[in-house]
């Protein structure tokens, strides 16, 4: 008899047949009910390690032993005219069978009754419901001395950056929230007008080296607490107390991520106590600055992420903080510019350090993204940038900020579907945060939906009536939209809080013909110290002198770094024509920009 013959004569074939099929069914058990009984992730494949392993000695037994009559006995002692090879052979395919018709059963009971039981929901969740908004207020500072005001602000302001990574929260802004600092509004009230459904508030008071933080988590419907704790710690356990705050919020909130990816996602990114002291003071600085416009806080701020980068060579936002200033510094639309004396190739290579190292020291992938999208962006790689952007937002859909970026990259890029999207999402995220609001009023004009935005922008002003940025954006766009009447009702009551930026009287008085009092406005600019390059050249196109507005700007285009100059590309207005180095940057990334469109209401001719 041949060895396959044997082999058959033995029922080995079977043998391996009937454990493979068997553990097949047990794997599938064990896939199915571990989630449910919340037992470890590594149990399905000790089973399968475990059934690999048996495999060889089961076929080995089935080729050395035989069943009979008298029990398992050794082949060899076994006379073969006695044996029952033909019986267990019909008990084998009696047990194979018998497994598969298991199998099928088992199959149709788990697509029908178990599939979802217990399977984790996707990490990331774009469509947050209502119940999972919640705005980070301010946390009062109840020192004696009043010395902790810094630590308690960027103290909130740090727990909101941790809720704001959770992918199904929908948390307010910064911005939006400070703006209640000191406020003697209830909470309910604070709430409705912030569009969520959970506030979180707290207070700090330090004595000496000790602290004592108290937060509370409020639903706003009723005003019942979910959640409340105060932190009597050593001022050593500072980042214990931000990240434990952090976490149990996300897990009253239901979020729906992983527990050790939340755990991950709400860590601080040092270890250092007084590196983190030195970021969070920088975030205090940052805030008081765009609350009182006054930017020699937005400096101190970045002094503060320096000497935490200082104190922590590893700790990667401070990086990335720090690289920030510097790209705000190298773009000469931003109100926060000439804060510096350094040329802008000087200005280029801090950036890039900084943003080398927050990619170098960040310890989440998506962080990492965040930052290359930001080197791209300043490098004019206009297509990387984009991508990077939109990886980025897959993970951090709320992240507003990023949102806009990825608009104005588009619109340097002349992406327009993928400034479309990003309209479309800053609109969404505007019916429950003000800044998204504004940036979505800011940036429809350019999209040819002046008038929708300009409806857009007076539906959210009866909401947040005083909100500057808002008000102007909607001035520009009810212009934009050539509804003359409405944006004058509108400028005086701008007037009426505020005197008005000079671009803001300009186009009124340019829509309602007014040439000689812009060239005043225009006169008074330029006597000033320290003017708004962006502001004259945005009233000399208003003007119609196309030609000074370009010698203007000729300033950028030797110095060096082509970045400055792009900034103006964010404007449809714009004309690259007449600068070399942009064209070439423009023709390197395949850019196909549309004619410069026309300010429909300019002032009238000389």
């Amino acid at each position: 008899m041949n060895f396959f013959a044997e082999l058959k004569r033995r029922n080995v074939y079977r043998v391996a047949i009937a454990y493979s099929i068997a553990g097949w069914l047990l794997l599938q058990f064990a896939s199915t009910f571990v989630p449910i009984l919340g037992l470890p992730e590594w149990v399905p494949r000790l089973i399968f390690l475990l059934l690999v392993i048996g495999l060889v000695p089961t076929v080995i037994a089935a080729w050395a032993l035989e069943l009979t009559p008298e029990g398992i006995k050794l082949e060899k002692n076994v006379d073969r005219n006695e044996t029952e090879t033909v019986q267990t052979g019909r008990k084998l395919n009696f047990f194979i069978i018998g497994t598969l018709v298991l199998i099928i059963v088992f199959l149709i009971v788990e697509r029908v009754f178990i599939a979802n039981v217990g399977e984790p929901p996707p990490v990331t969740v774009i469509d947050a419901g209502p119940n999972k908004t919640i705005a980070v207020l301010p946390f009062a500072d109840l020192s004696k001395d009043r010395s902790q005001e810094w630590f308690a602000d960027g103290l909130a302001e740090e727990i909101l950056n941790a809720l704001a990574r959770t992918p199904d929260l929908m948390v307010s802004s910064r911005t939006s929230a400070f703006t209640y600092k000191g406020s003697d509004k209830d909470i309910s009230t604070i709430a409705k007008e912030l569009g969520v459904a959970h506030i979180l508030e707290g207070s700090i008071r330090g004595t000496g080296k000790r602290i004592r933080v108290t937060a509370q988590l409020i639903r706003a419907a009723d005003g019942f607490h979910i959640w409340s704790q105060t932190y009597d710690r050593d001022l050593e356990d500072v980042i214990g107390i931000q990240e434990d705050v952090a976490l149990r919020i996300a897990n009253a909130l239901q979020t729906t991520m992983d527990p050790k990816a939340l755990q991950d996602m709400v860590r601080v990114g040092t270890r250092s106590v007084r590196a983190y002291q030195a970021y969070i003071q920088g975030l205090s600085l940052r805030a008081r600055s765009f609350r009182t416009s006054n930017w020699q806080f937005y400096l101190e701020s970045y002094e503060q992420f320096e000497e935490a980068r200082r104190i922590e060579p590893r700790f990667a936002v401070a990086h990335r903080e720090s690289a920030d200033y510097w790209k705000v510094q190298m773009n000469p639309v931003r109100r926060q510019t000439g804060l510096t004396d350094l040329k802008p190739p000087e200005m280029r290579d801090k950036f890039r350090e900084r943003i080398d190292l927050a990619i170098e020291t960040a310890k989440d992938s998506i962080e990492v993204i965040g930052s290359r999208a930001q080197r791209a962006t300043v490098g004019l790689h206009l297509r990387n940038a984009i991508r990077f952007f939109q990886e980025y937002l897959e993970a951090r859909p709320h992240d507003y900020q990023a949102w806009n970026n990825l608009l104005v990259v588009a619109l340097l890029a002349a992406d327009r579907d993928a400034g479309a999207i990003a309209l479309a999402e800053l609109k969404a995220a505007g019916e429950f945060d003000r800044v998204a609001a504004a940036m979505y009023v800011g940036n429809g004009y350019r999209f040819g939906k002046a008038s929708v935005a300009a409806d857009y922008g007076l539906k959210a002003l009866e909401r947040w009536p005083n909100h500057t940025g808002i008000s102007y954006q909607t001035h520009r766009s009810l212009l934009w939209a050539m509804r003359v009447d409405e944006a004058a009702t509108l400028f005086a009551r701008i007037n009426q809080n505020d005197s008005g930026t000079a671009v803001t009287r300009s186009r009124q008085a340019c829509a309602e013909g007014r040439r000689d009092d812009v060239l005043r406005i225009l006169e008074d600019l330029r006597r000033a110290d320290n003017h708004s390059l962006a502001d004259e050249w945005l009233i000399l196109m208003m003007l119609g002198d196309k030609q000074a507005a370009t010698e203007l700007l000729q300033v950028f285009e030797s110095n060096g770094v082509t970045y400055q100059l792009a900034s103006w590309l964010s404007y449809h207005t714009f004309d690259p024509g007449p600068f070399p180095s942009l064209m070439q940057m423009l023709q390197q990334e395949r850019v196909k920009r549309p004619p410069p469109a026309e300010i429909p209401f300019a002032c009238p001719a000389d």
